[in-house]
């Protein structure tokens, strides 16, 4: 995931999409939420219990969860029907070469263990011929660069193979993509897996080299214990090459630009013209480079290190790249190490659950079609964007009132919020997987071709303009993806969905869910978050030293707010640990509701189930954050998480005054605030 900061924010709105393998009725209407109200309890007094009493005394945390909460519902919802949608296409006979085909065939190729047994690992022969076939620093420099990662696996900041890639526009020129490369190499999740010397450490590095010495053999490759210690040893070394985890928290250290000509100067060992012209841009003339020390450092290994080795390096590393397509025994030994080893998992998930997980890497727009036809119609669409205009509009109000922000600076805001571009639910034009050919029976060739066509789709971006409106997360993922380079936000339509979204349902509770939802990841682009990213999405602070000051000093109150929030006797919120996701909270809460008014037109709402519109818009708020956990999560959270508990979230109302009169609160309830107490940064 990228970190706060960098060019890209993945925040609260990004959520993973989960597979389940347990199911639910997506055809359920969305539970009435006046149900999960606690009635006997004064809203002044505790609005998160009255608002979700009666769901929090019936919740049950499904086996295998830490938690359980509005997410979690709407994530297996989604799950499930997608699984039915793919499903239902491998079942179908549909016209060859139609988006339908190439899911259901790519689903039931995955799913068809009986031809991928038969297979064994023969489909890797070509491959390992290559790898075989390597006599040289030239010709191992050029294997290297066929196995460059697109830009999925790129960002994970730890790329599959060697390097991986992110075409994206530099942090100074917002009109042209260019070429982003990052550190990789390492098998294992993190560096210092690698490189941390506790016991604990050390023993996982065991584990580590007993599973490479595993999957050689299963490859049929012999003097397996004297090759994975001499693999990991390599692997060690890569590690200490790379940046550690602390520097991706600053984009200004991976704002390197290298000139193609730079690479053999700086970074001495491989030989980067046989690279990049098995890369595909022997012809590209700049690059940012993320983490100089991991380019400068493998590219001295590849130098230094025997060819041998690295042949046996990259013979591993082909095997675990496709172990979920290779033969039962293979996936079995990959799965005994990350998922148990790693990720403390005893018991793999049901095939389907990685089948369709396969589906949606290999062809996620073509997924997101199926689900957006179903699911998500145009007027679903047409409604959330009015919404959007809503919040666009109420910003721009909020901005021009600011007190802590200069009047050049408001200038500058006001520029960048007419700049920037939100996507909701799918995009407007599909990727075109035309060429892409995909053959039941076929699951490694099915995987093969899908990377090779994402891949040269992904480099071919390179050739043409900078696209601000590119749609960068699949339309089936219940999330979203903020970009402050460029200044760019989408939200899926599986976010856009009840609980939070409900395309026919209330405004006033959309509004105050979801719409509040969009507006906390607006205001990033407007705060310590996005102060340093104008309108187009360049480097460069457009704050004033007086602006940050004023801003800190408005923020003071929200911390001594939240320091006094203790769930536990020896358990209380730091308040200064949280600030940024909090000043979001109240910043999306307030310009929501001016948002919801502004959508009203001047009229007064209708009542619902005894409650006005108002007392919805809030109610929804505090239904957003409920959440079931156990003590041991809650306390993790609070030690590590920048978000609050949810409960203490919903308490962003005790700041705002329309929830005053919404809900009567008066002086003698424990929620009221004086209102020279409540918190006014935006």
């Amino acid at each position: 995931m990228i970190p706060l900061r960098t060019t890209a924010l993945i925040s609260l709105f990004a959520y993973t999409f989960v597979l389940s393998s347990a199911p639910a009725d997506q055809n359920a209407s969305p539970r009435d939420s006046t149900e999960d109200i606690d009635r006997s309890i004064k809203a002044g007094d505790d609005f998160y219990d009255y608002a979700n009493g009666s769901w929090l005394r019936t919740a049950v945390i499904p086996a295998g969860q830490a938690t359980y909460d509005t997410r979690s519902i709407l994530v297996a919802r989604t799950t499930q029907q997608v699984r039915d949608l793919v499903q239902v296409a491998a079942a179908a006979q549909p016209a060859k070469g139609s988006v339908v085909q190439k899911v259901g065939d790519y689903y039931a190729s995955f799913m068809d263990e009986s031809s991928i047994e038969a297979k064994g690992m023969t489909p890797l022969a070509d491959e390992m011929s290559a790898i075989s076939a390597i006599n040289s620093k030239k010709s191992l420099s050029a294997y290297l660069g066929t196995t460059l990662n697109s830009e999925a696996d790129g960002l994970t900041g730890n790329a599959d193979h060697v390097f991986g890639v992110w075409v994206n526009q530099s942090f100074t020129d917002s009109q042209h993509y260019v070429f982003h490369l990052l550190q990789g190499g390492l098998a294992m999740p993190d560096r210092d897996d690698y490189l941390d010397q506790s016991p604990k450490m050390s023993a996982l590095r065991g584990q580590y080299r007993s599973h490479i010495a595993a999957m050689l053999k299963l490859a049929g490759i012999d003097d397996v214990e004297t090759r994975a210690e001499r693999i990991l040893t390599l692997e060690i070394k890569i590690a200490e090459a790379h940046a550690p985890d602390a520097d991706a928290a600053d984009v200004f250290k991976q704002n390197n630009p290298w000139k193609r000509t730079d690479f053999g100067v700086k970074a001495p060992g491989m030989d980067w013209d046989a690279y990049f012209k098995a890369a595909g841009v022997a012809e590209q003339p700049e690059f940012i480079v993320w983490q100089p020390s991991a380019v400068t450092g493998t590219s001295a290994l590849v130098g230094s290190e025997s060819v041998d080795l690295w042949k046996d390096y990259l013979r591993f590393h082909l095997i675990e790249h496709y172990a979920s397509v290779l033969p039962k025994a293979v996936a079995a030994e990959h799965f005994a190490f990350y998922g148990t080893v790693l990720s403390g998992v005893e018991q793999a998930a049901d095939r389907s659950h990685d089948a369709i997980a396969a589906t949606n890497a290999a062809l996620g727009q073509a997924v997101g079609q199926l689900y957006t036809q179903r699911y998500f119609p145009p007027e679903a669409k047409a409604r959330a964007k009015a919404m959007v205009s809503d919040l666009i509009a109420a910003y721009r109000v909020r901005i021009s009132n600011l007190t802590w922000m200069s009047p050049q600076t408001k200038q500058k805001a006001l520029a960048k919020l007419n700049a920037l571009r939100i996507g909701v639910g799918y995009p407007d034009l599909w990727i075109d997987y035309s060429t892409l050919e995909i053959k039941r029976g076929e699951a490694f060739g099915n995987m093969r071709r899908a990377e090779a066509f994402n891949r040269l789709r992904n480099l071919a971006k390179l050739k043409q303009p900078a696209d601000p409106d590119e749609w960068r997360i699949d339309p089936q993922i219940v999330g979203a993806v903020i970009l402050f380079s460029p200044n760019t936000e989408t939200f899926s339509a599986g976010i856009l969905q009840p609980p939070f979204f409900d395309s026919q349902g209330d405004a006033a509770s959309n509004y105050g869910s979801a719409g509040a939802g969009i507006a906390h990841e607006i205001s990033h682009s407007f705060d310590e978050l996005g102060d340093i990213y104008d309108t187009q999405g360049r480097l460069g602070n457009w704050w004033t030293t007086e602006d940050l000051a004023k801003y800190h000093a408005a923020a003071e109150k929200l911390v001594a707010q939240f320091n006094g929030y203790c769930p536990l006797p020896d358990l209380c919120v730091n308040g200064k640990q949280v600030l940024t996701e909090n000043i979001a909270d109240l910043a999306g809460l307030l310009t929501a509701h001016d948002a919801y008014v502004l959508s009203l037109k001047g009229k007064t709402d209708v009542v619902i189930n005894g409650l006005t519109g108002e007392q919805r818009f809030f109610l929804a708020f505090a239904q957003r954050w409920r959440k079931a956990q156990s003590e041991a999560v809650l306390r993790r959270q609070i030690k590590t998480d920048t978000h609050a508990p949810g409960e203490y979230r919903s308490d962003t109302v005790r700041n705002v005054e329309a929830w005053y009169k919404a809900y009567d609160a008066k002086p003698s309830d424990k929620l009221y605030l004086k209102p020279e107490d409540r918190v006014a940064i935006w």
